[in-house]
């Protein structure tokens, strides 16, 4: 009975630290937007698959975990538009997902699209094309996806349905591994030609957990099992 306070104060201390512990916004852009006119893409927003006569298609983008500094909730994916930013997106149904993958760069490419699909595959968003950027980003928002690149590299996999043929839309920034040292991503689809070591410059925003909150939470957690371990003995 003597522990029973100790306990109670235990509870409140990992109550009170779970109230507060806070999360900061984050941002991280892997490739360089600025990297036009050196490389851009159409795909798979705009002329393509269109273009090869398709009305659908699917395609994939895996980054390396290294290229993450750590866990993040992402809430936001972005693409920077490098030219032909005044015509519309490609109309049709574009289905977001992401999950975590192991995969490696450069490992995707020639492989049945859901064998590269991790357990925890979640769809992050559907958008509708046909539309006008607002501005030089195309920002798709989402459910959250809690990506810890401790677990795996991050999967990238949209699916296009309903394409119009003949439509030409923004170009992206895009990052080629050719001649140069090889870039932290790479892509695979299923029309045209290249895959491996190239891929869209990509942003991701959401937000991280405060490293503080998260120690303080630890040490009441750890408080109340050590509380209980007494009480039990």
């Amino acid at each position: 009975m003597r522990l029973q306070p100790c306990i109670l104060s235990v509870l409140a201390c990992v109550a009170f630290v779970g109230h507060a512990a806070t999360t900061r916004a984050a941002e991280l852009v892997i490739g360089d937007p600025a990297i036009y006119p050196a490389a851009q893409n159409a795909f798979p927003f705009s002329t393509l698959p269109a273009y090869y006569g398709y009305q659908s298609t699917r395609y994939q983008q895996v980054y390396a975990a290294s290229a993450f500094n750590g866990p993040i909730d992402i809430r936001e994916l972005v693409f920077y538009a490098t030219s032909n930013a005044q015509a519309p997106i490609l109309d049709g149904t574009m289905e977001v997902f992401l999950s975590v993958t192991d995969r490696g760069v450069n490992e995707i490419s020639h492989r049945p699209f859901d064998d590269n699909l991790g357990t925890n595959t979640q769809w992050f968003s559907t958008l509708r094309g046909g539309y006008l950027l607002a501005s030089s980003e195309l920002v798709i928002g989402g459910v959250p996806f809690h990506f810890d690149p401790r677990q795996g590299n991050l999967l990238l996999d949209l699916r296009v349905n309903g394409a119009s043929p003949g439509q030409s839309g923004p170009f992206f920034a895009a990052l080629s591994g050719a001649g140069a040292a090889p870039v932290p991503f790479s892509r695979w689809h299923d029309f045209g030609t290249g895959y491996d070591n190239q891929g869209l410059v990509t942003g991701f925003r959401g937000s991280v957990a405060e490293p503080g909150t998260l120690v303080l939470l630890g040490i009441g957690l750890a408080g109340l099992a050590l509380a209980r371990r007494r009480l039990m003995a």
